[in-house]
């Protein structure tokens, strides 16, 4: 286990409250990598006087939603009320709307909560107003210390941080073989963190073979993202190794007589190319893939700039004698039909 790094407790000072950021995320794209021992701003925080559960204060009934579904808070109310959150930032636990996309706006504070519900009142009738333990201020300054004090330690990598404003806490996920790590993250700052800490992956590998498939062979065209093909002749064939793998020779012998080569292409980002093959399911007439994240949980971009092509050979005495549906995975992945994929193909058996 590496050395550990103590973390001294931080006064945060005053800082902006961003009030209606109920879960905003900060993504590392780069691995990080921490070993926490101490207690930073939440590790000198004294329990208030009103610390039991969260007590509510019910005002006006919830406005239901019209004919044209829910229509938000009128206008103007959201921009009053984070005015007056920013103007009492000592004892504003942040705010949020309950449904979400409908009227009723929810406001949070550490105490006070009759002299805030009369206030908030005259601002927007019908605002709720719930009693919690740590202000939004409290909570983001904990998010930023986390972040910037754990930045380019070793031992864990990082993946992310944001504050839970419904539930009055920050959380924060890790990777990290140390199994006291999660533990000690939220007793350093106890009952403000719920720290998520899991463990780095190992070596991964594609499943070679299930009942009635085996793989042939992987790649990588970009240009196969989010297409299927099925091969039952010689001349298909050569076309899907040429398109799946950018190759021309060196294919895997194949019967054709009795198998029939079918290929996967999943759409990917650069930054996280890695899939595993895990089964191919071959039931009712369909065919589909079963694929994972080998290196999960992790951060993603969202830009398809990468693929993972799986080459199948599939048994033809397992699959119907007038042929098959092949789908790149259980539901068909059918949202971009008219995007130039292919991500289902019926297949005839000759």
């Amino acid at each position: 286990m590496a050395g550990s790094v103590a973390l001294q407790p931080m006064d945060p000072g005053p800082r902006p409250v961003r009030c209606m950021n109920a879960r905003m995320v900060i993504v590392l794209a780069t691995a990080l990598a921490v070993l926490v021992v101490g207690c930073g701003p939440a590790g000198t925080a004294t329990p208030r006087e009103e610390t039991s559960a969260p007590a509510s204060v019910e005002l006006a009934p919830v406005e239901p939603p019209g004919p044209d579904g829910p229509a938000g808070p009128p206008d103007g109310v959201i921009e009053d009320l984070v005015a007056y959150g920013e103007q009492h930032r000592d004892v504003f636990g942040g705010m949020y709307i309950d449904p979400p996309g409908g009227r009723s706006v929810v406001m949070l504070f550490t105490r006070d909560l009759e002299v805030h519900e009369r206030a908030v009142q005259d601002l927007a009738p019908g605002t709720r107003v719930r009693r919690v333990q740590f202000t939004e201020a409290e909570l983001r300054a904990l998010q930023d210390f986390l972040v910037e004090s754990l930045f380019g330690q070793d031992g864990v990598e990082f993946l992310s941080a944001s504050v839970d404003t419904i539930g009055n806490k920050v959380e924060v996920a890790l990777k990290s073989d140390d199994p006291t790590l999660e533990l000690r993250l939220e007793t350093a700052h106890l009952g403000m963190l719920d720290a998520s800490v899991f463990p780095f992956p190992g070596p991964w590998a594609n499943v070679e073979s299930g009942d009635g498939w085996r793989l042939l062979a992987t790649g990588k065209e970009t240009s196969e993202a989010y297409t299927v093909r099925g091969a039952t002749t010689t001349e298909d064939w050569d076309e899907l190794w040429a398109a799946a793998t950018g190759l021309d020779g060196d294919r895997p012998a194949v019967d054709l007589d009795a198998e029939v080569v079918v290929s996967f292409g999943h759409g990917l980002s650069q930054s996280c190319a890695e899939l595993r093959l895990d089964d191919v399911v071959i039931e009712g007439g369909v065919v589909f893939s079963v694929t994972s994240d080998p290196l999960a949980p992790r951060g993603c971009n969202a830009d398809l700039s990468a693929a993972a092509v799986f080459v199948v050979a599939v048994a033809r005495d397992a699959l119907p004698a007038d042929g098959f549906t092949l789908q790149l995975s259980q539901d068909g992945n059918p949202g971009c039909l008219d995007c130039g994929f292919t991500p289902v193909l019926d297949v005839d058996l000759p």
